[in-house]
């Protein structure tokens, strides 16, 4: 499906989530979470093939693929600092370095994620709830937030009890137990020490946990 270009400014952050056509599921094994998070690595820079090409790749042609087609500052579209996957519905907080960056980047991993997922399930048609859904983030508190609520969706919809326990997420970055280089570390530990580094974020989103996490932010439900 092509997405109509949408302007997201450079300068903010956004919240951007999408779920399956008919409230499906859109992971149904641990390959399919670990192949979006694959397509979310790629996709943060511009790209020459399309990663279900580049996946079919041998390792020899893969090196040099990207030798050829290096990742620097001015191929990134995107900047991920959080993430969640669950079973029928994703949540991103990214911010823009390309202008439509945050626009090709979540369209290029939501048809590639549809292909893969079709193929695979022996389906056709949609698997995204059409148009993925965006909020604008304005303020370190809302921002902070936004990235608690993210974390804590595993707890709200009680697939676990602590948010370090659920696998498909970045919450273990934000609190200093893992690190991925395709995530962008650096502004993570930038929001983490404004409330005082690994430790105060861990205490500031599991002091919710048994109440409202919507409190205080906009409505971030999946309408």
């Amino acid at each position: 499906m092509v997405t109509r270009p949408r302007f997201f400014n450079t300068y903010l952050y956004y919240h951007i989530y999408n779920r399956g056509v008919e409230k499906r599921k859109i992971f149904q094994t641990a390959r399919d979470y670990q192949r979006f998070v694959d397509n979310l690595r790629y996709y943060l820079h511009d790209q020459k093939i399309p990663f279900t090409k580049f996946e079919r790749l041998s390792d020899g042609d893969r090196v040099t693929y990207l030798k050829m087609n290096p990742e620097t500052p001015e191929t990134r579209r995107v900047h991920l600092i959080a993430y969640c996957l669950m079973p029928n519905h994703f949540h991103l907080l990214l911010k823009g370095e390309q202008y439509n960056g945050i626009t090709v980047f979540v369209s290029d991993v939501s048809n590639s994620h549809t292909r893969y997922f079709n193929t695979k399930h022996e389906r056709v048609g949609r698997l995204f709830q059409g148009t993925f859904k965006s909020k604008e983030i304005v303020g370190e508190e809302s921002l902070l937030q936004v990235s608690r609520y993210i974390h804590l969706n595993p707890v709200l919809s009680e697939l676990t009890k602590r948010p370090k326990s659920y696998p498909h997420s970045s919450y273990k970055n934000w609190i200093g137990q893992n690190s991925s280089s395709w995530l962008n570390q650096d502004l993570i530990n930038t929001w983490v020490e404004k409330v005082k580094g690994p430790e105060g974020y861990k205490k500031f989103v599991e002091s919710k946990i048994g109440k409202d996490s919507k409190r205080g932010i906009e409505n971030l439900a999946l309408e």
